[in-house]
C-alpha cells in the first residue's frame, strides 16, 4: 500500500454502549495492544446510535478510524430500529470522515446488513448547491466503500442498497432544484437524462404529453391548475414491463408534480414559500421509484403518472368560485386555489384506471394539515383496505419512512358538499389531510388504492446521520420496497 493511496481511506467500525467494539475494531484494538479502545474510554462517545469518534493513524494502514454507536448490544430492536440503527451509524461515520478528507471506506460488515450500510453510506454522501460553478453540485463526490469479509450474497446486497440510495438522492436532488431551474419542461429532460440507459436499453418507456392532450383527455381540473402559468404543463408517463409483455395487473404510481406553488390567487403567505419548489415531490418519489424498481430488474409492471404545473397567479389563473369539469365528468368547486394538488390528482387518479391496475397508489405533500398531526417523522397513508394498509406499513418500516394509517370515512366527504357542483376542492381547516383524502377517493374506483400525503416528511430541519437538512426523497425506498414485494413469481 502506497502513500498516495492510503491518504483518502478511512476505517468505519462500531462500538456498543457496553464499550464492546465490532470484530474489524477488536482486531484492530489488539494490533494496537488496547490503545484503540482505551481512547474510545477517553473521549465524550459512549456508543449511542449517531454517536462517531474519528481516530488517526492508528496503523500504518490506517490513517483514519470512525467508532460508530450501535447502541444496546442485548436490545432487539424492531426491524425499524435495527435497519435504521445500520444506516445511522454508517451515515455518521462516512460524515465524520468525509469532512477529514477520507473518500475510500472500509466498513465493519458486523455493523448490519449490507444493504441498509450502503443506503447509509451513499444517503449520507448526498450533497446540493449552485455554488461556484452556477451548476447544480449533486452527488458527484465520489467515494469508494467495501464491506469486511464480504460474501456475493452480502456484495449483492450492496449492491441494491446503493441503487435504493441513488434512486432517492435523485428525488432529492429534483426538489432541491430552484423552480426557475426545474419548470415541467426542465423536469421532464432531467428525468430523460436520468433514464436514458434505461429507454435506450428498452427496460423503461417515456411518454410526455402536453396541453393539447389534457384537453382531449377533459381533463379540466388538470388545465384549471395550469392555467395561470406562463410554463407549459407537462404529463409524463413512464412504463416499466418487468413481469409480463403485455403489462397486466400493472401496479401504477400517481405524483402530484406542482413544480412551484405560490397559492394562485389565494397566494400562500411569503414566509416559507420558497420551499415550494418541493411541492413536486410526490411526482419526485414516483419517478425516482421507477428508477430503482427497473434499475434492479424486479418482476412487476410499474407504471408512474406524473402530472407536472406550476400553480401561479395570473389574470388568467383560476379564480375562488370558479367550476372546472374533471376528467371523470363530475363538477368541481374552487374554493380556494391553494388546494391544487388534488385537483391535478384527480384527473391523473381516474386516467390511471385505463390501465386497469391491480394496485393504484399516489403520493403528494398534498397538505399542511399532515404536518400539523404527524410532523417531520411519518407520511400519512389513507388506505382503501386493511391489507394494502398492512402491505405499505410493512414496507415503511423496512425502509425507515415511517407511515400512519389516517382514516377515510364518509363524515370527512360530507365536509364537500357543494351547492353549486358535484363537490368542492376544500373543506377548510378542520380535518384537512382527511377532507383532503376524500376528495381524492371520488376519482377512485378501485379498492386497492392508498393516499400518501408526504407533506410533512418533504423536508427535514435539521440533519441526521445520514439525511441532512433539506429536501428528503422520502418515500421512494418505501415505494421501491412495496414494488419489490409485488414481484410476480
Amino acid at each position: 500500500m502506497t502513500e498516495s493511496n492510503v491518504d483518502n481511506k478511512g476505517l468505519i467500525v462500531g462500538l456498543y454502549e457496553n464499550e464492546e467494539l465490532t470484530p474489524l475494531g477488536q482486531q484492530l484494538n489488539e494490533k494496537t495492544n488496547g490503545h484503540l479502545l482505551k481512547s474510545v474510554k477517553l473521549s465524550d462517545t459512549k456508543g449511542k446510535v449517531g454517536d462517531s469518534l474519528v481516530l488517526y493513524d492508528v496503523t500504518p494502514e490506517v490513517p483514519r478510524v470512525a467508532i460508530v454507536g450501535l447502541g444496546k448490544k442485548e436490545q432487539t430492536p424492531s426491524v425499524y430500529e435495527k435497519n435504521e440503527n445500520t444506516r445511522r451509524a454508517v451515515g455518521s461515520g462516512v460524515k465524520a470522515l468525509k469532512s477529514k478528507n477520507a473518500s475510500n471506506f472500509t466498513i465493519d460488515s458486523s455493523i448490519g446488513c449490507s444493504k441498509h450500510t450502503a443506503e447509509g453510506a451513499y444517503l449520507s454522501n448526498f450533497k446540493f448547491d449552485y455554488k461556484t460553478s452556477g451548476k447544480p453540485n449533486t452527488t458527484n463526490e465520489s467515494i469508494e466503500v467495501t464491506i469486511s469479509n464480504e460474501s456475493t450474497e452480502s456484495k449483492n446486497a450492496f449492491n441494491e442498497g446503493k441503487i435504493f440510495a441513488e434512486s432517492q438522492n435523485f428525488a432529492r436532488t429534483l426538489m432541491e432544484m430552484p423552480a426557475n431551474l426545474l419548470t415541467p419542461t426542465i423536469f421532464v429532460e432531467t428525468v430523460k437524462k436520468q433514464f436514458k440507459h434505461l429507454i435506450d436499453s428498452g427496460k423503461v418507456e417515456m411518454i410526455v404529453r402536453d396541453e393539447q392532450w389534457a384537453k382531449d383527455q377533459k381533463m379540466g381540473m388538470f388545465l384549471g391548475v395550469a392555467q395561470g402559468s406562463e410554463e407549459p404543463l407537462k404529463f409524463l408517463e413512464l412504463h416499466y414491463k418487468g413481469a409480463s409483455a403485455d403489462g397486466k395487473d400493472s401496479i401504477v404510481y400517481v405524483g402530484k408534480g406542482i413544480t412551484f406553488d405560490s397559492g394562485g390567487i389565494s397566494i400562500k403567505p411569503s414566509a416559507g414559500m420558497g420551499l415550494m419548489k418541493g411541492d413536486m415531490g410526490g411526482a419526485a418519489s414516483a419517478v425516482s421509484s421507477m428508477f430503482g424498481v427497473a434499475s434492479l430488474g424486479l418482476k412487476v409492471n410499474l407504471i408512474t403518472l406524473t402530472p407536472l404545473c406550476e400553480n401561479m397567479p395570473s389574470g388568467k389563473a383560476t379564480k375562488p368560485g370558479d367550476v372546472h369539469i374533471a376528467m371523470n365528468g363530475k363538477t368541481v368547486e374552487i374554493d380556494n386555489t391553494d388546494a391544487e394538488g388534488r385537483l391535478i390528482l384527480g384527473d391523473a387518479l381516474h386516467y390511471a384506471h385505463t390501465f386497469k391496475p391491480s394496485t393504484i397508489l399516489d403520493m403528494a405533500t398534498l397538505t399542511g394539515a399532515i404536518d400539523v398531526a404527524l410532523g417531520q417523522h411519518y407520511a400519512g397513508v389513507f388506505a382503501g383496505t386493511d391489507g394494502l394498509w398492512d402491505e405499505l406499513n410493512e414496507c415503511g418500516n423496512v425502509s425507515g419512512d415511517r407511515m400512519w394509517r389516517m382514516p377515510l370515512l364518509p363524515e370527512y366527504r360530507k365536509q364537500l358538499d357543494s351547492k353549486i357542483a358535484d363537490i368542492v376542492n376544500s373543506a377548510g381547516r378542520s380535518g384537512g389531510a382527511c377532507s383532503a383524502a376524500m376528495f381524492l377517493k371520488d376519482f377512485v374506483t378501485i379498492d386497492r388504492w392508498a393516499h400518501l400525503d408526504i407533506a410533512g416528511v418533504m423536508s427535514s430541519s435539521e440533519d441526521g446521520p445520514y439525511i441532512k437538512k433539506g429536501m428528503t426523497g422520502k418515500p421512494v425506498r418505501a415505494l421501491i420496497e412495496f414494488a419489490k414485494k409485488h414481484q410476480q413469481q
